[in-house]
This record gives C-alpha cells, sequence and structure tokens, in this order.
C-alpha cells in the first residue's frame, strides 16, 4: 500500500466519521424556554391553594432578578420590597424540571445584582409541574406553564 492511498483512505473515513463527532458535541437542547413557577400555599386539609403569585423565568439568562413585597420583618417594621436573583439555571424539556440557585433576599436591585455576580450564599432549588417544592414552611412552588420562546 503506498501513501498516497493511505492518505485518501483516511480522508475519506475522516470525511465520514466529522460529522458524527460534530454532532455528539452539541447541545442537547438549544431551544429557549420561559418557565411560569406558580407560588401556593396549604389549608389546614393539606391541599394546595395557588397564591395568585408567579415566578417567570428564562431557560438561559442569567443572574434574572425579581422583587416582591414582604411584610415587616428584621429589616423593616413596614413592609417594604425584597430582592432575590436567579443563577445557573438549568431546564430539562423532557422531564418538565427547572432547578436554580437562588440569591437574596437583598434590600435593593443593585444589592441583588452584587450578590449575584459574586454567587454569595446562594440556595439551590428544583421544581417540576408534577410535585410542589418546599420553599418556606408555607410556600409551595411548582411548574405551571412552559413556552419555548
Amino acid at each position: 500500500m503506498n501513501i498516497r492511498h493511505i492518505c485518501s483512505s483516511f480522508s475519506i473515513i475522516w470525511i465520514v466519521l466529522m460529522p458524527l463527532f460534530l454532532d455528539s458535541c452539541k447541545k442537547q437542547d438549544l431551544a429557549t424556554y420561559t418557565i411560569t413557577v406558580g407560588a401556593y400555599t396549604q389549608d389546614g386539609s393539606g391541599n394546595y391553594v395557588f397564591t395568585g403569585n408567579e415566578l417567570i423565568f428564562d431557560s438561559n439568562e442569567e443572574c434574572q432578578t425579581w422583587s416582591r413585597t414582604a411584610t415587616g420583618d428584621s429589616h423593616s417594621a413596614s413592609s417594604h420590597l425584597h430582592f432575590n436573583a436567579a443563577a445557573n439555571v438549568s431546564y430539562d424539556n423532557s422531564n418538565v424540571t427547572f432547578s436554580w440557585t437562588e440569591y437574596g433576599p437583598e434590600l435593593d436591585q443593585e444589592s441583588i445584582e452584587t450578590t449575584c455576580n459574586n454567587a454569595t450564599g446562594g440556595v439551590n432549588k428544583t421544581v417540576t409541574n408534577t410535585s410542589y417544592y418546599q420553599d418556606k414552611p408555607n410556600l409551595f412552588l411548582k411548574i405551571i406553564s412552559v413556552v419555548e420562546n
């Protein structure tokens, strides 16, 4: 076998195999999603009751922030805003599971952005569309909708 034949054979094999190698390197799901997570409480009978509050996430956006009105606490005796952020977001479309690291609360937008960018003191959370995630003593989260963008 001469060198020209070997090189020609190698080239043909490479041309056939290269698309297979490149295809295996692609991200499984390149789509982006808007995930709406509902907040629920439990009544005395153990039934989940929708609070009317929702968190809306983008499956690919890091350090997305939101605020909510908090009742009086150690920050202030009266109601005030708490700011939170989500980073390390991950959505699994085949299992309808959304995970993130949540940062906060902070008392202003600038502080929560700094906390999130520095990855300071986050809590990992995972929600699905089939079960309730207990976020606080009487606050539960569950995916209520997913829209492919």
